[in-house]
């Protein structure tokens, strides 16, 4: 059994490209304030610890692992990939983003943990033999053709490594603000390129690159904090009740994933062995 997306791939690629360098100028310029604005206040704050509680979820045993890292921007998930012990690459394609995160380190405890490197996610020249985990955050749903980067990413990893990837869950709470941000193409707070998706298409995106979700877990956060602070105790509410129970219900969704078929350089896929 094979999928033949070679030409499809190629032309996302091209597409993905174009959009990341539209979208670039803006994470430049508002890297300074971008946690700020996002993660700070009751609401900013807890929206951020629930995301790293489904990361330590899903990787619970991270000393003396290799992690890269893909859009780490301002490091807020490298710290605790550090934390937990592992050695990590950071990479964004901002450098204005990795300049805020090497500030977030200098001087710490883990600052030897941690490299940095500037490039994006379809320009990975990275040798991924000994990683044990590739990491990226809230990058899929900012890319026009995210298929395209789980192809690339996927044709360099080795069967032992684990990818963790998160994404805009279109079937949760979040669902008119989602349908409107799908039409636009746009995020609603920001004129940077926005999707959300059915973990039933993640899915299919994951078998056209040779990968297979081992395992989902999601959680709410404040959309907006600064503005929509009041909501806090609605989603909160939501994370109790939704979360455990049904992780393909929250607006933000990881996936951990493996490789399991191959993708040879015309963009074929076929059965490699488990």
């Amino acid at each position: 059994m094979s999928f033949s997306i070679g030409k499809e791939m190629n032309m996302g690629y091209d597409q993905s490209n174009h959009k990341m360098n539209e979208d670039f100028g803006i994470y430049e310029k508002t890297a300074k304030q971008y946690d700020q604005l996002r993660f700070t206040g009751q609401a900013g704050i807890w929206s951020h610890r629930r995301q790293m509680e489904v990361l330590r979820r899903l990787l619970p045993d991270l000393q003396g692992k290799k992690v890269l890292e893909i859009g780490a921007g301002t490091g807020r998930a490298t710290f605790y990939l550090a934390q937990a012990g592992a050695q990590v690459l950071a990479t964004d394609i901002s450098s204005e983003m990795l300049d805020v995160a090497k500030k977030r380190f200098s001087e710490t405890p883990f600052e030897q943990k941690i490299a940095f490197r500037q490039l994006s996610i379809f320009d990975l020249n990275i040798d991924l033999t000994g990683y044990d985990y590739v990491v990226a955050l809230n990058v899929l749903s900012r890319l026009s053709n995210p298929e395209a980067a789980l192809v690339h990413i996927a044709k360099k990893m080795s069967p032992e490594c684990r990818f963790l990837f998160s994404f805009n869950c279109l079937s949760s709470v979040l669902l008119p603000s989602a349908l409107i941000v799908n039409i636009r193409r746009k995020s609603l707070f920001r004129s940077v390129t926005s999707r959300w998706y059915t973990p039933a298409r993640i899915e299919r995106f994951c078998k056209m690159a040779g990968l297979e979700v081992l395992a989902w877990q999601g959680n709410h956060y404040v959309p907006n904090p600064r503005i929509l602070f009041f909501t806090l105790p609605l989603f909160q509410v939501l994370e109790r009740v939704i979360s455990k129970k049904f992780p393909k219900w929250c607006p933000s969704v990881c996936a951990v994933t493996r490789k399991v078929h191959h993708c040879n350089d015309n963009g074929n896929l076929g059965y490699g062995p488990r």
